[in-house]
């Protein structure tokens, strides 16, 4: 049953264990209705509350969602996954996410980006995982994956953070952050800041 409250959430994961610990981190939250859970976009129909606000959606699961656009036009998407590639963060700025949260994300920081989302804004947790050995090797463009510091100036460019602001708010030169955005976009595989806009949409 789903609880009375603010906007729906659903969660679409097919760990029952992963559905119930996110849910659980909202229940009791007054801002929040608490739609339930699923396995498989097949079954959003037979939850009660209607169509979500807000749905936390398994990665793998993100290409059956985009296949039923009627049913989740006016709910805006974050995508939960284990693969932090900058591929896959691109491809859901691509497909109109509102979000990405890698596995790696503290609790406390799903509450808030859940509510970032809600607020209009968009998410983006992206993981901290330094590239294994083999991943250091050349490759093609948008294989490696990003390092720490790289994956926080990714996060703060999907903000439309300026080189400076971005300098000022990790205590940076502004050079350096150009050098760090510089590699970010050779990895995600764009040629620059227009590019990767290009790929943002509006949500919801």
């Amino acid at each position: 049953m789903a609880e009375k409250g603010g906007r729906g959430l659903m969660v679409l994961h097919s760990s029952p264990l992963i559905r119930k610990a996110i849910l659980d981190l909202f229940r009791g939250d007054p801002s929040v209705t608490v739609l339930g859970g699923c396995p498989h976009p097949t079954a959003v129909g037979s939850l009660p509350g209607g169509r979500p606000d807000v749905a936390l959606v398994e990665y793998e699961q993100w290409q059956e969602v985009l296949g039923n656009l009627p049913y989740w036009s006016g709910t805006r998407v974050i995508l939960y996954s284990r693969d932090n590639a900058p591929r896959s963060v691109v491809d859901c700025i691509r497909g109109g996410a509102a979000g990405f949260v890698h596995e790696s994300c503290p609790p406390e920081s799903i509450v808030k980006g859940l509510h970032e989302v809600l607020s209009g804004r968009g998410f983006w947790h992206l993981g901290a995982d330094e590239p294994q050995p083999e991943t250091r090797k050349a490759g093609p463009v948008g294989a490696w994956k990003l390092s720490g510091r790289e994956e926080e100036i990714l996060g703060l460019l999907l903000r439309r953070r300026s080189n400076e602001e971005i300098a000022q708010e990790l205590c940076l030169t502004q050079q350096t952050v150009k050098n760090y955005a510089s590699r970010v976009f050779h990895k995600v595989g764009v040629s620059g800041r227009k590019e990767l806009f290009r790929m943002l949409r509006p949500c919801g």
